[in-house]
Formats: structure tokens, sequence, C-alpha cells
């Protein structure tokens, strides 16, 4: 399955999960793929960011990304975990929350956040891409709950902008009190496993073209 060909089987306002069942897929990577080709596309991408900065920006670079280039221009991140962790950013493009940062007092300040930038993305189609959603087992006290008013926030961004498109990325081996969530939240899922011949592949296992399989880096995937 071709990558443009992926992205464009996500409904408006839907969601695409990306599950990574083996540690060593590629699931992470091939997402990383969606998002570089989105970004080179000129589409507005929002990412939310539970893992440090240094740590996503590498692993771009190792599918072919700059992330520098698009900051500030069609790329804006929420920094979840410099937000939490109180690690100041001063690239330009990448936003933070301040201050006391328990569970619920994230959310409201996420809310407000939300609200106060989306407005300048009005009637506009956007994408939210989430790297990782495993990394929100690592900050917050009880997760699954929190992810769930996360989610809830999604009205917000349905009655402001135009239209959006959501990837998630998740290991449950790394955060499993969140997939049932992910997976009923999910218009798409993909899977991603190593194969008996080491093959990283990816498995629908829910949407449109379930049960079918792929590789996820062969040579057709532009």
């Amino acid at each position: 399955m071709k990558y443009k060909q992926l992205l464009n089987s996500i409904p408006d306002n839907g969601v695409m999960a990306i599950i990574q069942r083996d540690m060593d897929s590629g699931g992470e990577y091939f997402a990383l793929q969606l998002l570089r080709i989105l970004l080179e596309e000129n589409k507005t991408v929002f990412v939310f960011l539970y893992e440090p900065f240094t740590v996503f920006r590498r692993n771009c670079e190792n599918v072919g990304l700059s992330i520098t280039d698009y900051l500030g221009r069609n790329l804006v991140i929420f920094d979840v975990f410099g937000s939490v962790y109180h690690i100041p950013s001063q690239e330009e493009g990448i936003h933070q929350l301040t201050g006391y940062m328990e569970d619920s007092v994230f959310i409201v300040k996420l809310k407000e956040w939300a609200i106060k930038t989306l407005e300048s993305y009005r009637g506009r189609d956007i994408w939210i891409f989430s790297y990782t959603s495993t990394g929100i087992c690592k900050l917050f006290t009880k997760p699954s709950v929190t992810y769930k008013l996360i989610w809830g926030l999604r009205k917000l961004l349905h009655s402001t902008v135009k239209c959006s498109k959501t990837i998630l990325t998740l290991t449950p081996l790394e955060c499993s009190e969140i997939e049932d969530i992910v997976y009923a939240c999910s218009d798409i899922v993909i899977e991603t496993f190593v194969d008996e011949g080491y093959k990283r592949v990816g498995l629908t296992t829910k949407g449109p073209d379930e049960g079918e399989s792929f590789s996820l880096f062969g040579r057709d995937e532009e």
C-alpha cells in the first residue's frame, strides 16, 4: 500500500491508528514517513509530542525529514513532554504550557490553549499527528482518564476547523492502558509486525481494507 493512498483513505474528521505490535516492526518510522509526505505537500500539521523533542527530531531525520524546515510554517508542535517536565523550548513553532501540571490542570490549560490557537485556523483543513501516544503513560498518573479527556476536546476542533484528520501511533507493550480507547476511536487501524522472514509488515485490522497486509517499507511506498 502506498503512503499517499493510505493518507487519502482517512475520512474527513477521521482517525487512523498505527499500533506497533512488535517493537522492531518500524511502525513509528512508517508513521513518520506519512508525516514527511504531509509536510512536503504543505499540509498544516499539529504534532502532539509526548516524547522529548530531541528524540522526535532525530527519528524524523532517520526518514529524511528535517523538522526545522517546517517549524513556524506549516508545522505546529504542542510539546506535552516539555510542558509536563518544564523543559523550555526557544524553537519557533513549538508551543508549551507552563506552571503546575497535574493531570486535571493539564486538561484545563490544554483547552485554553486550543481555544486560542485554533481560532487562527478557523475554516481551514488541518492534520493532527500524535508522537507517540505511548508517552502518555509516562507523563500522567492516570493515563487512561487523561487520554479520554484529551479526546473530549475534539469537539473544539470540529467546531473550529473545516476538516481535521488524525494519525496516532501507539506501542501497547509500553502503554496498554489506552489501547482500547485508541482502537474504539479510530476509523482505520494498522497493526505492525515482524513476520517469520524478518520482514516488517502492516495489517489493517479495522477499516474498509480490513484484512489487507502489506510491506511497510516496500519500493513503491511513495
